[in-house]
């Protein structure tokens, strides 16, 4: 693999080299490589036809399946970046996504009502000549990744070619997979760059990417027999997704060769649990969107139980061509072992957010040396041997099921209410030890909404994850005495006044 390839050349590479070989399994069946390739040109061609081309997003909007991933790389073939939505998301929020990223096509296989664009169906397009488009530079978008944002609008963060083709690089070299193809799972929804651990890897490496049904990722048993059907080789899902799926099975949820994880702390304790049904490889994965999927990784060792310092796993050093320095508030390295944020660096960067320059400018900075970074709000601090160990948040972002949560943004739907006039959320631990979001009510003048009428008013607008698990109507919110909301207090009120059914 040269540096100068981008992922879609390398995918046609493969394709010319095992045209018969598997290339994706999912709902809509099975494609090889040959056919997963020429499905991809027929998007292309169409786009191409309808003006798509560089840094022009073209959106997809599809149920999760083969036909999603042909027109992923269709859209990534054309020369466009792609901007995928979620058909589970609030229709509030995909409406608030499309016109955000000014997509003027839309490849869909559902109406698409209020629309002003270009529809066309991914499964519906004729057939292509053989055309090339102009191969992508670096530099160029290769897609649009919506993540939440603390002023209530989600934000686009765009990734370049050259960081995907970065990323996915790393992977094939950290699997050892180049030379030899596996399978590697998905279990993420693609409107999220989790899944892109899987898909790119496995298509550059000429491995098979399994796209597993929404209803087999969610149940243990269907999953355990789908893993013992097919055979995964490489699984990358997040620590409470995992713990979910150990709780009710045993080692047939986990891969023949390397687990993957990422998107939250890695307790110890799951490490524990892996290591006694299983023998495969264990890697915590770190990195915001921002960075390009990830970041730092951290491969736990047989023999690790001596070295624990944390109560999770450490995140790790640098992938390939990346740069991390902890700093302080001035920016300036700290020494080892202090706690600092934490700034990458190097060919993973994005762009930055999506037609939002200020909020760019304040993530991405330019340090002293001329390095351009991104400020991960994390705080962390550089262990002995090198890696860097998490210690928690600057902030109030969390981490929810994997996903990226602002406070700030669910806190900014519940004050739409009309009958809301302040609103806080909060991260509680549930009974199984799991974070979720509680959230506080303080109701309008002479208005009283139910618990009920409000967690309506949200799962019309924002994603499952993003719904607290608990609601609740107060009169006052706390602070402390510099001002601040008390969100200690208000977890404490969560544990001390109700049960979770009682909140909800």
């Amino acid at each position: 693999m040269t540096v100068e390839r981008m992922v879609m050349e390398l995918f046609q590479q493969q394709a010319a080299r095992w045209p018969d070989r598997p290339a994706v399994v999912g709902d809509g069946g099975r494609l090889t490589y040959a056919e997963l390739e020429g499905a991809t040109a027929r998007v292309a061609h169409a786009l191409a036809g309808h003006g798509a081309g560089t840094d022009q997003p073209v959106a997809v909007l599809t149920g999760r399946g083969t036909g999603q991933l042909v027109a992923l790389l269709g859209v990534l073939r054309s020369g466009a970046p792609y901007v995928c939505l979620d058909v589970e998301q609030p229709e509030h929020r995909l409406t608030a996504q499309l016109a955000d990223s000014g997509a003027r096509i839309l490849l869909t296989d559902r109406p698409a009502p209020g629309f002003g664009g270009t529809v066309l169906r991914p499964d519906a397009l004729p057939p292509a000549p053989a055309v090339r488009p102009r191969p992508p530079e670096p530099a160029d978008l290769a897609c649009l990744v919506y993540t939440s944002g603390s002023t209530g609008t989600p934000k686009g963060v765009a990734v370049t070619h050259g960081a995907l083709a970065n990323y996915a690089r790393h992977v094939v070299s950290l699997l050892d997979c180049a030379d030899r193809p596996r399978s590697f799972a998905s279990v993420t929804s693609l409107a999220t760059d989790l899944g892109n651990t899987a898909v790119f890897p496995a298509l550059i490496s000429g491995g098979c990417v399994h796209l597993v049904p929404a209803e087999v990722v969610l149940d243990p048993d269907s999953f355990a027999r789908y893993a013992r059907t097919h055979g995964i080789d490489h699984l990358k899902i997040t620590p409470s997704h995992l713990a979910a799926l150990l709780s009710y099975q045993d080692a047939d949820v986990l891969p023949r060769e390397a687990l993957l994880l990422g998107g939250e702390a890695l307790p110890w304790e799951l490490v524990d649990r892996v290591r006694a049904q299983g023998r495969c490889r264990i890697i915590n994965h770190y990195g915001p969107t921002e960075t390009t999927v990830g970041s730092l990784t951290y491969e736990v060792g047989p023999a690790e139980a001596a070295r624990r310092a944390g109560a999770t796993v450490p995140i790790g050093r640098p992938v390939r061509a990346t740069e991390v320095r902890v700093v302080d508030a001035r920016l300036e390295r700290v020494p080892d072992g202090t706690a600092g944020e934490l700034l990458i660096s190097g060919a993973g960067l994005a762009r930055g957010y999506w037609r939002a320059p200020e909020q760019t400018a304040r993530r991405f900075v330019t340090l002293d040396d001329g390095t351009r970074a991104y400020r991960t709000g994390d705080r962390v601090r550089r262990l002995d041997d090198g890696s860097v160990e998490f210690l928690g948040r600057l902030d109030q972002q969390l981490k929810i099921r994997g996903h990226r949560v602002e406070p700030g943004e669910v806190e900014a739907a519940l004050r739409g209410h009309p009958a809301v006039a302040r609103a806080a959320v909060t991260p509680v631990r549930d009974g199984m030890g799991q974070q979720v979001l509680a959230a506080f009510v303080v109701p309008a003048p002479a208005a009283a909404p139910s618990v009920r009428e409000l967690r309506v008013h949200l799962s019309g607008l924002l994603p499952p994850h993003m719904v607290p698990t608990s609601v609740e109507v107060v009169s006052a919110l706390p602070f402390t005495l510099s001002g601040k909301l008390d969100r200690r207090a208000l977890a404490h009120r969560v544990h001390r006044t109700a049960t979770p059914a009682e909140h909800r």
